[in-house]
This record gives structure tokens, sequence and C-alpha cells, in this order.
């Protein structure tokens, strides 16, 4: 990781007081007591805590000691399926909230970090999926133990830098703020005008002209179980491309190659239905209406395809699902297993619904088209802030953004530095030069330091990806890699989240030398216990970075020698 010289790198376990897994709750005690329970999906995928949908549970004394919340407190989805597990917010609620044992509070170490940076990378590690590479896998759900966790590494500027980098992340958030903006007040729009056109068909003696919903439905599908990648035949629809509020999300997209039958069978129309039979309680029986694209898509198994019958409209069963009525019917229609809620075709079709007039249908139905024409068109011009949104984060995270900044205030980040360098050093910290010996100007190596790191830099963003993957593992690796050890070596190429070729240690292995030769990486010789010599690879260690300046300076005296000869012709 290129980071700047006034920063340290450490982990996660060094800058936290506590990591504390979350309370559960006993079984059939859900909703049943007093205190509040912040849960996975409490937490956006912007990173904020949000407070629809909140549980209670009964809390003793102790318990409320050992697993309140305070504002502050950095929680992190150490459980949940593959694409949410990782999600990470600052805790900003005040009044006695408890955690789920599906979260992992952390509670940070003032003297050296603050929550919103702590929040911030960690859910930048999220959105890259690097937390999913560090995650054990069950059937359907994904974990992270705390012991991984607190191993992750951390960037760690001063605490006036952090403070700085907050500042900037939170003036980019404004962007983010309009986005959720516009899709609250649509999803709200949506539920008013539901009630508004179908709202005398729930009276207080129950429902009007009520129906099952099977008897509406022709035809119900089963989605794929193909192993997913980033290539592949089709793209498949997940739990998360379904929102919570039912709109379909084709930014996350995962491919697979199917067998013609299974194209056939999970061949999507338009004004298909998509029903998520699969997932937490709070959020299975999420549902989506599909709408035709250019691409060819399928579905995976935790969705249900569904196509109505004549005499009801796939709108406004989309919206009666969606509204309180039928979150209502289809929580009490869940039936729960371990950690996950399932909602099956049968479940579903047992649901009484009101059944409007056709004709009362197809007006909703035409303004539901529009409405959703008009959300594309809006979220899609804040798109490309978004997409800015995440480059500044990126390279907020990473000392880009500060670094004039960082000028400015010198002499304030060599006090802070110290500071934080004695901390971590209290904390059985590894810590790489004193950021004095960098940056005092009498020391006369600033300079060149900084032709290192853009050396070094530029040679980094020339790799090739499969260069990097192997640069980024050996960064990872703990202590020297021994090359010629296949099983080793195996365990080196496992890291990497690429599909595996046959010749990969053969590839792997090339790659190491031409990251050696570049200076990017130090190749060792070790000896075994024959006495012989076994070839190693390493990180850098912060004396070797200087190859790249007797490289530079070599490669000017050369020019000067080619010029003085040239001239002496």
């Amino acid at each position: 990781m290129n980071l700047p010289e006034s920063w340290g790198e450490t982990t996660v376990g060094k800058v936290v007081i506590n990591l504390q897994p979350g309370f559960a709750q006993k079984p059939g005690e859900e909703d049943e007591g007093t205190t509040p329970q912040i849960r996975t999906h409490n937490v956006s995928p912007e990173g904020k805590i949000t407070l629809g949908g909140i549980k209670h549970v009964s809390a003793s004394k102790k318990e409320l000691g050992k697993y309140q919340l305070v504002v502050g407190d950095v929680v992190f989805n150490n459980t949940n399926s593959e694409e949410w597990v990782g999600k990470t917010a600052v805790f900003d609620q005040q009044g006695g909230y408890v955690f789920s044992n599906h979260m992992t509070c952390l509670r940070v170490n003032n003297a050296l970090i603050l929550p919103d940076y702590l929040a911030s990378y960690l859910h930048l590690l999220w959105a890259k999926g690097y937390s999913k590479t560090r995650a054990k896998r069950w059937v359907s759900q994904a974990g992270i133990e705390g012991t991984t966790l607190a191993s992750f590494k951390l960037p760690l500027p001063t605490l006036p830098e952090q403070q700085r980098i907050v500042e900037v992340l939170r003036q980019a958030e404004e962007v983010a703020k309009a986005k959720r903006s516009i899709s609250d007040q649509i999803d709200q729009l949506m539920k008013t005008l539901y009630w508004e056109y179908f709202g005398a068909w729930y009276t207080a003696d129950g429902l009007r002209d009520q129906v099952r919903i099977s008897e509406y439905v022709s035809d119900s599908q089963y989605g794929v179980s193909e192993a997913m990648g980033e290539h592949g035949s089709h793209a498949v629809l997940r739990m998360n491309s379904i929102t919570t509020n039912g709109w379909l999300n084709l930014s996350d997209l995962k491919y697979a190659n199917l067998s013609k039958k299974d194209a056939e069978n999970t061949t999507l129309q338009n004004g298909d239905l998509l029903f998520n039979r699969t997932n937490s309680k709070e959020l299975v029986g999420k549902c989506a209406i599909w709408r035709d694209t250019k691409c060819v898509f399928s579905f995976a198994s935790y969705l249900i395809r569904l196509r109505l019958k004549e005499g009801m409209l796939p709108e406004y069963l989309w919206a009666t699902l969606n509204s309180t009525y039928g979150k209502y019917r289809l929580m009490n229609a869940a039936k729960q297993a371990v950690s996950m809620s399932n909602v099956s075709p049968t479940d579903l079709g047992r649901i009484t619904v009101p059944l409007p007039p056709l004709p009362l249908q197809e007006k909703f139905a035409l303004l539901v088209r529009q409405i959703e024409v008009l959300r594309e068109e809006m979220l899609g011009k804040l798109e490309l802030f978004h997409e800015l949104q995440a480059v500044i984060t990126g390279q907020a995270l990473l000392g880009d953004i500060t670094s004039s900044w960082r000028e400015q205030h010198s002499e304030e980040i060599i006090n802070a530095a110290n500071a934080r360098n004695d901390a971590l050093r209290a904390r059985g910290a590894r810590m790489h030069a004193s950021v004095v010996e960098i940056l005092s100007p009498e020391i006369g190596i600033t300079h060149s330091y900084d032709h290192i790191r853009t050396a070094r830099r530029w040679l980094i963003e020339e790799l090739s990806e499969f260069q990097r993957f192997v640069i980024d593992a050996i960064d990872e690796w703990p202590g020297t890699l021994l090359a010629d050890n296949d099983s080793e070596l195996n365990r080196f190429c496992q890291q990497w989240p690429i599909e595996h070729e046959r010749n990969m240690h053969d590839r792997a292995k090339r790659a190491l030398e031409q990251l050696t030769a570049l200076g990017l990486i130090a190749k060792v010789a070790l000896p075994n216990d024959n006495g012989d010599f076994v070839t190693g690879y390493r990180r850098l260690r912060t004396e070797e970075k200087s190859r790249l300046n007797d490289i530079s300076r070599l490669q000017s005296s050369l020019e000067s020698i080619s010029h003085e000869a040239g001239t002496a012709s």
C-alpha cells in the first residue's frame, strides 16, 4: 500500500480498546422486550445508521452494561449474506440501544483514531469486496470472526489529518444524501398513491373482494444455483438486486454460464415479478417488477419468478406486497431457520389481498410505470456524482486529497505523528521510520523520498492486473514466501479473487521474478535443514526502498555519460 510517509500502517486491533460481539435475543422473545436492537439491516449501503424495522428485545441490567451502544461506537456487520458482510457505520443515536450478535462493536482509542475515519475505511473495504474475501462461508451466510477483523490492516494518518479527511468525506456525503432523499420521497409517494387508489378496499371489517394470491399466479419458477463470478453467459439477479422498497438495482451483478435448459427456465419477461423467498426476517419477501433490458438475465435460487393471470396486474401485486399490509402478512408467513427466514411460493399463495376492478389497477399501473421512468432519470443524473464520491473516498483514505493540507501543516503533523507512534508502540504495533526523520528539513531527504514514492507509484500503476494481485498478496503474507514449496505457494495463490488456472504456480513465479526485477519486492535465499538454500520473496523493508532512488541516480549518470560522449564525438 502506497501511503504518505507521515502515515503509519497498523491493524484494526491496535486502535480499538474493545471489540465486542453482539447480543443474541432468546428464541421466542423477538420484539417482546423494551430495548431497541440495532441489526445488520440497520446499516445502510451508504454506511449510515437507519432505524427502519427496529426490533425490541429483553435485556437485563448486566446485559445492557455489556452490549449497550454509545454515540461514537463503530458497528460492523460480522455475519450476513455474502454481499452485505462488512458494512460499517458510526452509531449516532441517543438512547439505550443494544446490537445483535450478527454485529461487532468497535470502541476506538481516541488517542489514535476517529470513529468516523475507522468506519469510513472499513466501509470502503466492504464496498471494494475486501471483507467478502476474508469471510468464512456457510450455506447461505458469510461471517468475519473478531480475530480476523482485528487483523485487518489499517492506514493511519495523524489525528488532525483524520479530521480533515472526515470533513472532506462529509462534504462528498451531501451527494449521497440527495440521492437517498430522492429515493425516500419516491418511496413515500408510492405508498401514498397506493392508499389513495386502494385504501377503500381495507375496512374495519376486513378486506373487500379478497382473493388468495395463488388464484392469480399462472407460473412460479425458482432461480438457478450455478456458481457465479465476474464472467458468464447470463447476468444473475440476486437478493441484493432488489432494494428494501422493491426497486431493481443492477449495479452489482454476477454472471454464470447456464445450460440451455436453465436459461430457458429462468427467462425473464417484461412484467415478471421477482420475489425474494429467503433472507433475514426483516428483508424476506422483497419484491420487484422486471422490465426488459438489452442484456440476457437470469436469477438466483433465493428468488422466485412469478407470472400472473388476467385480472391481477403485476404493478398492483408489487405495490400490495411492498405496502404496510403486505410486509405484515409476509413477516407472519415467514418460517425461521437458524439465521434466515423463508417464504415459499405456497406460503405466499395463501396470503389474501383485495382485488380492485381491473380498470382501476390499469390506471394505477400506468402511474407506476411513469414514476419508474422519472425515478431512473433522476437517480441516473446523480449516479455520475455517486461514482465521483467513491473516487473521492478512495483517494481521501489513501492520503492523495490531503497532500497540500499536509504541506501547510507540517509542524502540526510532526508533533501529532510522534504522539501517535508512541501510543502505537505502547500497544505493541510495528511502525515505519519516524516521521521526524522523513520530514525534518535538516535531514534533506524529503525530496528524494517523494521521488521514490512517485516512481514506485508509477511502477505499480503500470503493472498488469495479475501482477497487482501478486504484489498485494506479498504485502499480506506473514513473513517470507517460500516459492519452491508447492503447498505454501498454493495457499499464497488462494488469496487472489480470480479464477485459478492449471499453470497458476508457474505464472505466479514468473510474476514474482518480474516484481523483483522492478525493485518492488525482495528476493532472498534462506538455508533449509539440509544446508541448501531455498528461494523466498517478501515485501521491501523501509531501508530497501532506496533502490528506486539508486536506479534513478544510475539512470541520470548513464544519460550524462551518453550526452558527454555525444558532445565529444
